[in-house]
């Protein structure tokens, strides 16, 4: 298996945690995306949209079951991630939201995102 060159983000109060699977890359949140966090995850999908196409995955999933926040700056550097994925080869991969059903803004946020590009962007919710 390839080797992700993407280290964990740890700030107070919010962490992202990538591993490689077999479908691609899995990048674990924890904690509240709020205006602390914007800037250092904006960098952060950049490096992960980076390794994915270098590493030629076919999905990247964000697992946020255990994300209880996440602000529209925050989102909107989702909304970044989607548009550079969209528009480029649209056989790089796919963008995979996984959920915790019991945290309600979630589905209903991320459906939203869905929308932005139903052919990249899929939301599924975990089991719990």
């Amino acid at each position: 298996m390839a080797h992700l060159g993407l280290s964990p983000l740890v700030r107070e109060g919010f962490a992202l945690k990538p591993n490689l699977d077999d479908r691609g890359i899995v990048v674990e949140f924890t904690g509240n995306g709020d205006m602390q966090a914007v800037d250092a995850l904006a960098a952060y999908l950049k490096l992960v949209h980076n390794s994915a196409v270098e590493l030629r995955v076919s999905r990247v999933a964000f697992d946020f079951s255990s994300l209880y926040f996440m602000n529209s700056s925050c989102f909107k550097a989702f909304v970044t991630l989607i548009d550079t994925v969209s528009r480029s080869d649209p056989r790089a991969y796919g963008v995979c939201f996984l959920t915790n059903p019991r945290i309600h803004w979630q589905r209903r946020s991320l459906e939203a995102l869905r929308y932005l590009a139903p052919k990249v962007v899929e939301v599924e919710p975990l089991k719990s």
